[in-house]
């Protein structure tokens, strides 16, 4: 009974182990090189952290040549179970004697995993201009060592082995996998927070200048919507079902099509708001990916159920559709008096607050095959009651146009039928 009592005591020790060594990336690796074949070597070394929601990884990188050393902060970014992207921006936090500068966009590409070794595969950026920049700041003296770095950092074959598994702690780590906007100023890629009262976001993908062959990835909490995909008309528009808590987006240049850099551009419409990552921003040209922080607190819903129990329900319309993706065009079309409404699919609340202005606003929904039930309910009068907006349902290439009114007694119901 003893030892069973003892073994019973361990186990719960044992499982973290088990389950960390599940993870490849955590901990520090080690990469060296010894340009032409001297005897001092270039050691670069990568500490990574504890991810956030399995998909973002805070990481440290230290270089060391001769008397040059640089310490710099990064964001990574799960792409594949066998790929990292690595962030654009690499946060100096030391160098000396002289700077980097902008050779660091050099590492922008992914880390592959093969063989127990992460070797780095580069987004490649061919620009005389940063070739040469900053070559001769500094003293004469450290030319040499300059060109030895930069041609480490740009053409060199960089293959890292691992010294452990220790995650990677520091107090910045919160800063780049979780940024705070009121005490966080250095931008890694993660955008800041937003907070969505839909369940449901449109997602569209675009190419800003001319299509030549841009492909992204896109990822929502490390699940894949499309990979290496040309962005094209046929692609550009998904509607996407938030998880409850938080939830990361993230669009990886997968190249730099035929004119650099990536110019694709990831659109999300929250709330009937609209909020663009794109690469030619100026902090985001040359990056490997851009992430996206949107939460979604499921449990809002639980009070709106009561509330709308209490109320009749008055039908509206039955409408039969072809379809799964639907767009409610919902505004005020009279005086916009800060009237606001929850609508609820099918028992679950997709959007709370929504607040109904003179200017059209979009919700995107998908629908199950057979009958789906929209029911809106007012979360307050405005200025003037009872709470009334349009509503127009566009399914396909058709079109229906219904006037909703509700109060604190009465809710609307549209009900729509798919085609099985």
């Amino acid at each position: 009974m003893r030892k069973l009592l003892i073994l019973l005591f361990l186990l719960p020790g044992i499982t973290p182990a088990v389950i960390a060594q599940t993870d490849p990336w955590t901990g520090t690796w080690r990469a060296e090189n010894k340009p032409n074949g001297g005897r001092v070597s270039i050691v670069m070394e990568l500490r990574i952290g504890t991810p956030a929601q399995g998909v973002l990884f805070p990481a440290q990188i230290k270089l060391q040549y001769g008397k040059f050393s640089g310490t710099y902060e990064v964001l990574l970014a799960k792409k594949t179970d066998t790929q990292l992207g690595l962030g654009r921006g690499k946060y100096p936090i030391e160098q000396s004697p002289f700077k980097l500068g902008i050779w660091m966009l050099y590492l922008n590409g992914t880390l592959d995993y093969k063989n127990g070794e992460l070797s780095l595969r580069r987004v490649w950026i061919d620009k005389g201009d940063i070739f040469m920049r900053g070559l001769y700041e500094d003293d004469e003296i450290w030319v040499s060592t300059k060109v030895d770095l930069r041609d480490f950092l740009y053409r060199q074959s960089i293959t890292f082995r691992k010294i452990n598994n220790t995650p990677w702690t520091h107090p910045d780590t919160r800063r780049i996998i979780d940024p705070d906007p009121d005490r966080d100023s250095v931008y890694f890629g993660l955008y800041q927070r937003i907070r969505s009262n839909s369940k449901s976001v449109e997602i569209q993908v675009e190419d800003q200048e001319k299509y030549d062959r841009d492909t992204v990835t896109l990822l929502h909490n490390g699940r894949v919507i499309f990979s290496k995909t040309e962005i094209n008309n046929s692609n550009r528009r998904q509607v996407v079902e938030l998880d409850s808590g938080r939830n990361i987006f993230t669009i990886f240049a997968d190249n730099y099509g035929g004119l650099p850099p990536n110019t694709g551009e990831l659109l999300i419409k929250i709330d009937g708001e609209d909020y663009h990552l794109n690469f030619t921003a100026r902090p985001n040209v040359y990056a490997t990916f851009l992430a996206a922080d949107i939460y979604y607190n499921a449990a809002q819903g639980k009070n709106l159920t009561g509330r709308a129990s209490e109320r009749t329900t008055t039908p509206l319309a039955t409408l039969e559709v072809d379809t799964a993706n639907v767009t409610l065009e919902l505004w005020d079309g009279q005086v916009e008096d800060g009237d606001s409404i929850s609508l609820r699919l099918n028992g679950e609340w997709i959007t709370t607050g929504f607040p109904v202005k003179n200017k059209l606003q979009k919700i995107p929904v998908r629908l199950r095959p057979g009958e789906n039930s929209l029911l809106f309910m007012a979360d307050n009068l405005g200025s003037i009651p009872p709470n009334t907006s349009e509503l127009r349902i566009r399914y396909g290439t058709k079109t229906k146009t219904v006037g909703l009114s509700t109060d604190f007694k009465k809710n609307n119901e549209i009900k729509l039928i798919l085609k099985e």
